[in-house]
């Protein structure tokens, strides 16, 4: 009999404890971090044919960005830019299969302390090729667990849900105008270099070329591994500010350089102006736009002297 009890008792008490764990599984405040769905959304970024960033800054100023076959541009009241097109494509790429990390709660509850309200957030409206529109909201940016990464706080129109999803997208719609800007002077593959023509306002000048797999400056032979080395550097040069409003009108170039390649692809031509304030250099990869060009730094890196290339 008291056996009877006993195991009668045992099974109770199992029965109890598996109903607490249930209750506990459904009920916890954690239980919703279980069950939210892992794709918050996809995009199909070669679809897109533009989009439009609409920041959290005072008057929500319209960044338009439209996609041509010569690539991308950025606009705003102002006018029309071409855009850095790798940032372009990075910034759509964070969109295409956009996996959720964490539900942080609900919009009535958490929309204030992840800056989703009307405004404090950044918007982002993607249009699409079959005239669709996707729109995105994004919230502030925060470290990821164990400070690894960042994560940008998400929600889409009509859905209650803020999510936690990997990368700094907040950050990027952020961004003013000129981050959006193409500041490249030079860019392509080292290998695919065929010459190099350098000219002078002090009447130098002299050409750099391929021969075989030789380089040349003019009729002598160069140090292979200098042209090498500077290639490296080249293919890479940047401007770090714009000069829009520096006037060089009517002015001939101080500096010339001219890329040429042997893929196919049209040279990339290179002028530096002295300016009423600064040297000012302007790139055929975007004719449209004056970059500062700086004095002791980047003058001297680019613009060799003849005798640098040889031996």
């Amino acid at each position: 009999m008291w056996r009877d009890r006993s195991t009668r008792a045992l099974l109770i008490a199992a029965a109890v404890l598996a109903l607490l764990l249930l209750v506990s599984h459904f009920w916890s405040p954690r239980s919703r971090d279980r069950s939210f769905r892992d794709v918050v959304m996809t995009l199909d970024t070669a679809a897109v044919t533009g989009f439009s960033i609409f920041p959290s800054a005072p008057g929500h100023r319209e960044l338009r960005f439209d996609r041509s076959p010569a690539g991308w541009t950025v606009s705003d009241e102002g006018g029309s830019h071409r855009a850095d097109d790798g940032r372009v494509r990075e910034f759509l790429g964070g969109h295409a299969h956009m996996r959720a990390k964490r539900l942080t709660g609900f919009m009535d509850l958490v929309k204030e302390r992840y800056d989703l309200t009307d405004s404090l957030r950044e918007t982002v409206v993607f249009r699409l090729v079959d005239g669709a529109e996707r729109t995105v909201h994004y919230g502030r940016n925060t470290f990821a667990p164990g400070n690894v990464g960042m994560w940008s706080a998400v929600n889409l129109p009509g859905e209650r849900e803020v999510f936690a999803v990997e990368g700094t997208m907040s950050m990027y719609a952020e961004q003013p105008l000129d981050e959006w800007r193409t500041k490249w002077l030079v860019r392509g593959d080292p290998a695919h270099v065929r010459s190099l023509r350098f000219h002078y306002s002090m009447d130098t000048a002299f050409t750099v070329e391929r021969r075989g797999g030789t380089w040349m400056v003019d009729a002598d032979t160069a140090d292979q591994s200098k042209v090498d080395g500077y290639l490296a550097s080249l293919m890479q040069a940047r401007a770090q500010a714009f000069a829009d409003t520096v006037n060089i009108a009517g002015l001939a170039p101080d500096y010339s350089l001219e890329v040429g390649f042997d893929d196919g692809r049209a040279p990339i031509t290179v002028n530096v102006f002295t300016g009423w304030s600064a040297l000012v250099a302007v790139s055929s990869l975007d004719p449209g736009s004056k970059l500062r060009f700086d004095t002791m730094r980047e003058l001297p890196r680019m613009f060799r002297t003849r005798g640098h290339f040889l031996p």
